[in-house]
């Protein structure tokens, strides 16, 4: 009976460490409201559309649909919030990597009250963009054929050439910024724009991907939808909890690449 208890409990511990490398594999298998060590990051900067702005859609007195950014209400400012930091966000409703450029970086013009992104330089950067990219039918592109690692306005006109363009901006002004690139979830996905994000790491310093499409929940679940959106785009609680996500997924990037974050209250 002994014998038989003592192999029943190595089952057991083998299963549990066989299920903790499993999500040892997976940064937000757990998600923490705890913001960790996102909170040596004390000055933010949120690049995106719509998702990235708190946009709230509603039924008007018409029964047609309205849009509305509500950015205190954005995962990026909830992300502020919960460090007791600061961070600007540098996007709006209906944005594209190529819009941004023009919009938020060369001639600032846009619903955030003309915010211009040179303006006041980040420690950090979370880019969420590509879902307006893939509606305007963009093409995806190379990264290594259509980004010009010498001269950004010579990068292609595709969708990886003005995404990385944007990073090179903001490099140019401030090379030891750290980026966050958020791949696109199910709902929004166009696969191949995901391929191209998940290689810059290959290409630029100091970034990181958040690969949502392949850890994070499905957008598409009844369950996750019916708490979580309001018709087409989230609620609070779904903004919020993007945030939640977020923290998690940059508190495990942070903790297991300790020393290249360990400069970053130098950085001005």
């Amino acid at each position: 009976m002994k014998r038989i208890l003592t192999t029943v409990l190595v089952l057991i511990v083998a299963a549990v460490s066989l299920a903790a490398k499993k999500d040892k594999g997976n940064p937000i298998a757990t998600i923490s409201q705890d913001p960790g060590l996102c909170t040596i990051i004390h000055r933010w900067g949120f690049i995106g559309d719509s998702l990235c702005s708190g946009e709230h859609e509603f039924i008007g007195s018409d029964g047609g649909r309205g849009y509305d950014d509500i950015f205190e209400y954005s995962w990026g400012q909830r992300i502020c919030a919960a460090c007791g930091t600061e961070g600007d966000n540098y996007s709006q409703g209906g944005e594209t990597a190529s819009g941004w450029i023009e919009h938020f970086w060369e001639h600032p013009a846009n619903r955030n009250g003309n915010i211009d992104a040179k303006a006041d330089l980040k420690q950090a950067y979370i880019i969420a963009l590509g879902c307006n990219d893939k509606h305007c039918k963009v093409p995806a592109g190379d990264p290594y054929a259509d980004i010009d690692t010498e001269d950004y306005t010579k990068n292609a006109p595709t969708f990886i050439g003005n995404y990385a363009g944007i990073i090179q901006r903001v490099k140019s002004l401030q090379p030891d910024a750290k980026f966050f690139v958020v791949t696109m979830p199910d709902d929004y996905a166009e696969e191949s724009y995901n391929v191209v994000i998940r290689k810059l790491p290959e290409i630029f310093e100091n970034l990181y991907v958040l690969d949502i499409a392949k850890y994070g929940p499905s957008y598409k679940d009844p369950d996750f939808r019916s708490k979580y959106f309001l018709y087409g785009h989230m609620n609070a609680a779904g903004y919020q909890f993007t945030a939640w996500m977020f923290m998690t997924y940059i508190n495990w990037i942070i903790e297991n690449d300790m020393e290249a974050f360990s400069h970053i209250a130098f950085m001005k």
